[in-house]
């Protein structure tokens, strides 16, 4: 008899679980979509939003890069080029290091060694990664990857690997005009 009764508490508490966790799914679906709702973090610690970069009334372009990825490194002098060349006017950059904040001092040492004019944020690759596959529909396959949202904050790009800032500006100029 006490195996059942523990049996029958265990089946009300997975069948609570199950129902609160559908609750949340069901929250979560009446949301917008178009929320990136992407955790990250300052160099401080401090937990921000993507959403919070978006939607400005700018451009902004999100760089993945990684501690390890020497692509990154090639691409980040064109990148900085890029939002020193418009961050006062029509677009910004905003990196994020998926390295993880349990490696936020690589991420720190990197950004030392390898200044930008743009802002990082360090992101967990598994979180980043879900909510990649959310905003376009595609996996993460690494770094540098490329986002770009319109000045109202909806994603309008996305582009794997190495990215030229001519065809940033081309394609903005396209949709802009």
């Amino acid at each position: 008899m006490l195996f059942l009764r523990n049996t029958l508490t265990l089946t009300s508490v997975n069948s609570l679980k199950i129902i609160a966790i559908m609750a949340v799914l069901a929250l979560l679906a009446t949301t917008s979509p178009a929320r990136a709702g992407m955790e990250l973090h300052e160099l401080d610690g401090e937990i921000v939003d993507l959403d919070d970069y978006r939607g400005n009334g700018k451009w902004l372009l999100v760089m993945f890069w990684s501690t390890t990825c020497h692509i990154c490194e090639e691409q980040k002098p064109d990148i900085s080029d890029f939002h020193t060349r418009h961050k006062d006017i029509d677009a910004e950059v905003l990196g994020i290091a998926l390295d993880g904040m349990e490696n936020i001092d690589a991420v720190k040492k990197n950004m030392q060694q390898h200044k930008t004019s743009f802002p990082s944020l360090v992101g967990n690759l598994v979180i980043v990664a879900s909510h990649y596959q959310g905003l376009t529909q595609e996996s993460l396959r690494g770094t540098p990857t490329y986002l770009l949202f319109d000045p109202q904050g909806e994603l309008v790009g996305n582009n794997p690997g190495p990215l030229r800032t001519e065809a940033i500006e081309a394609f903005m100029e396209r949709k802009s005009g």
